[in-house]
């Protein structure tokens, strides 16, 4: 489970900021809601979050940094490549370092991972951590790599990786080893990603928490394996198309129809190069997701024999004969094609396997009805140690009836465009208050602020306008 989330100089977080799902212990509310000792004795995790705050005040910035974070570990960097972080820019930040850290909870153990970088090479990085049924931090390991020309890097072990005896047996040979990857790890390469690499295997949980753990669902992104899940998974496509049901989308069954790949046919407006990328791509993965002009989206993957398949999703609604009729998903509504992505992510949290969801803008398309039940599903529905956090518009959901103080986080922008993000645990609120209402007075901050319109020159305009018909 994530505890807390820190940024320095990043996007639009220029000061440090932490975002925490630590629960406040003097809020008794909804005390089903809490992980009990997750993040230490006494201390409670929170499985849901909810982000608040003017459009461009920086909640997407929050959960675009933890994609780049993701991305760094997971995928590394290529030799002599820059690393692609974005710094504030209304200042002269462009050469001062990034920070990031994540604290979280993975396996049984806690771990404290985090790095200071700039866009030539990684200057720190570190992980800590309290192993499974201990009480006492300890460190795996430090990496220092110098600024100047030679940028040298250094890594110094903690005895849970290198051993007790450094100098004795296999505790020597692992702590060569260990250093021999230190000295060829690249300054714009991060040595766990490295380490992993090299089949560092003590570290893999680490790595497997932001491979496989963390999940993060931008705006406009699609459901990655939707269709591989309908095709194969029964389970899934039950839920599917029972939430469906539920939501009254008018859609009673969603399917799946396949057909060997024809590019004139199915795609006869792509061009050679994008048509050779693809098979490329699936020599490479065996699948791939493509989208034709007209927004449909299919499915491509490769069988044992060579031969290329395509699979798109068909969703069933009821003639007023009473037969079933197909229609493919770009027939469906916007809001309908949301609603089909996302309902994965609620599916995923109530199996017994570990994630943490980020959702950018969960409201996006659907009515507040529709959100509040999408939230209150997660809610009950959600297996122990999973969470969902999202960012959003609808004070629908600022509700002490749904959701907890320190389960509403708020980002504001101030004037010279620098962000910050806070709990409503940190206001003295009733609990009978109408959050909603409250934020919309600006009681909390985190909302638009308005100039006068009659500047902007319509109302005289439309004054003139009116003269003259007069």
């Amino acid at each position: 489970m994530l505890i807390q989330f820190t940024i320095e100089n990043f996007l639009s977080f220029r000061d440090e900021v932490t975002f925490s799902m630590v629960a406040v212990n003097s809020d008794n509310q909804h005390s089903d809601h809490l992980a009990q000792n997750e993040a230490g004795e006494g201390r409670s995790v929170l499985p849901i979050a909810a982000i608040y705050g003017a459009n461009a005040a920086g909640k997407s910035n929050l959960i675009k940094a933890m994609s780049f974070v993701k991305s760094l570990v997971v995928k590394g960097t290529r030799s002599n490549q820059s690393i692609s972080v974005t710094t504030f820019k209304l200042g002269d930040y462009d050469k001062e370092a990034s920070k990031f850290e994540f604290i979280f909870t993975h396996l049984g153990s806690q771990y404290s991972y985090g790095f200071i970088l700039n866009k030539e090479q990684i200057i720190e990085e570190w992980l800590h951590g309290i192993p499974k049924g201990k009480k006492k931090e300890v460190m795996y390991f430090e990496r220092f790599t110098s600024t100047s020309s030679k940028k040298e890097t250094s890594v110094e072990f903690g005895i849970i990786l290198k051993g007790r005896s450094a100098t004795k047996g296999k505790d020597s040979n692992r702590h060569l080893n260990l250093k021999f990857i230190a000295t060829g790890t690249r300054p714009n390469q991060l040595f766990l990603t490295e380490a992993i690499d090299r089949r560092i295997e003590i570290l893999m949980p680490v790595f497997n928490w932001f491979k496989n753990v963390l999940m993060i669902v931008p705006a406009e992104s699609n459901f990655k394996n939707l269709e591989v899940g309908v095709a194969v998974d029964d389970s899934f496509t039950d839920f599917l198309s029972k939430f469906l049901v539920f939501a009254g989308t008018g859609i009673e069954a969603i399917s799946t129809d396949m057909v060997e790949l024809d590019f004139d046919n199915h795609f006869p407006t792509m061009s050679k190069g994008f048509r050779d990328s693809i098979l490329e791509e699936l020599e490479e993965n065996s699948v791939t997701t493509v989208e034709n002009s007209q927004g449909g989206r299919f499915l491509l993957f490769k069988d044992k024999n060579g031969l290329v398949n395509l699979t798109q999703l068909k969703t069933s609604h009821r003639h007023e004969n009473g037969d079933l009729i197909d229609f493919s998903m770009d027939e469906e509504s916007e809001g309908t094609q949301r609603l089909i992505n996302l309902i994965p992510s609620l599916y995923i949290l109530g199996k017994d396997v570990e994630k943490v969801v980020f959702i950018d803008e969960l409201d996006r398309r659907l009515h507040p009805l529709l959100s509040r039940r999408f939230v209150e599903s997660a809610i009950n529905y959600r297996s122990t140690g999973n969470q969902l956090i999202f960012t959003t518009h609808d004070t629908n959901l600022l509700d002490l009836d749904l959701l907890r103080r320190d389960e509403i986080w708020f980002v504001e922008k101030n004037k010279n465009g620098i962000s910050d993000c806070y709990s409503l645990a940190e206001f003295k609120v009733r609990p009978d208050l109408k959050v909603e209402k409250g934020y919309l007075n600006g009681r909390f901050g985190s909302i638009p602020f308005f100039g006068d319109p009659k500047k902007l020159g319509w109302f005289e305009y439309e004054e003139a306008s009116s003269s003259a018909v007069s």
